[in-house]
């Protein structure tokens, strides 16, 4: 994995006084560690579907990360990118075998959710 960026890994909400859910993600801590300043990979890519509704192609835009095998990322949790502000919400997560590094990754389906 070549990082582009340095992330911090965020999960859960809160209830505001009438008991509604509010989105106030707290930084994830696991023992001592905490996940606030970790090496990712942010990558946006293109892919192209066909649609059948209006049969023709369409380019879709998605975002692949990929993060330390020691980092505990899943579904619904969110990648804030440390550098730009920007806030992924991850879709899925896939542990990755050992590559020529010799060490192990995370890959990530991404969802951009702020700017």
């Amino acid at each position: 994995m070549i990082a582009t960026t340095r992330a911090a890994l965020l999960r859960g909400g809160a209830t505001d006084a009438l008991g509604d859910e509010i989105d106030d993600p707290t930084v994830v801590t696991v023992g001592a560690r905490t996940f606030d300043d970790f090496p990712a990979s942010i990558i946006e890519k293109t892919r192209r579907e066909f649609d059948p509704a209006s049969n023709t192609w369409r380019s879709v835009r998605y975002f692949a990360g990929r993060v330390p095998s020691d980092v505990p990322a899943k579904a619904d949790d969110i990648i804030r990118d440390n550098y730009s502000g920007a806030l992924y919400t991850v879709g899925e997560s896939e542990r990755m075998a050992r590559g020529l590094s010799g060490r192990a990754s995370v890959t990530l389906t991404l969802t951009r959710t702020a700017p």
